[in-house]
């Protein structure tokens, strides 16, 4: 036997404001709380020889890259990032700086210890003979 009349609910019924706001609001703000703890847990540390970075949430990682000296620091800081002590340090070292060093919290300590970390260039006598 057939129904004389079958009713079904609408699709569109399912995006009314509450759902935009959410897919607007909610994913964001999840995407945001995963950045938070994924950059809470990046770490460089610095030894005499070596630098060893620790990075990843779900994912871990364990680089280590050799330390052998520092040419040049410079500190980089916007608006927000002298009002929250972050900034970005650039650093000229001898071979390749491959550390990601962007928004590392009080940037004036890591360059006073970069500095410490200079290579100064030997001094030589050079003559010309003529």
């Amino acid at each position: 036997m057939k129904p004389n009349f079958v009713a079904t609910k609408s699709k569109c019924a399912v995006v009314n404001f509450g759902s935009i706001l959410a897919c607007i609001l909610i994913i964001p703000i999840f995407i945001l709380i995963f950045r938070i703890m994924a950059i809470s847990k990046y770490k460089i540390e610095f030894y005499d020889d070596k630098i060893i970075t620790y990075s990843g949430l779900i994912n871990k990682k364990k680089r280590q890259t050799a330390f052998v000296g520092v040419t040049s620091v410079n500190v980089e800081q916007s608006l927000f990032g002298r009002m929250f002590n972050y900034g970005t340090i650039e650093v000229d070292c001898v071979g390749m700086w491959d550390i990601d060093t962007t928004y590392i919290k009080n940037p004036s300590e890591l360059e006073i210890y970069l500095q410490t970390r200079i290579v100064k260039a030997p001094q030589t006598n050079m003559y010309v003979q003529m």
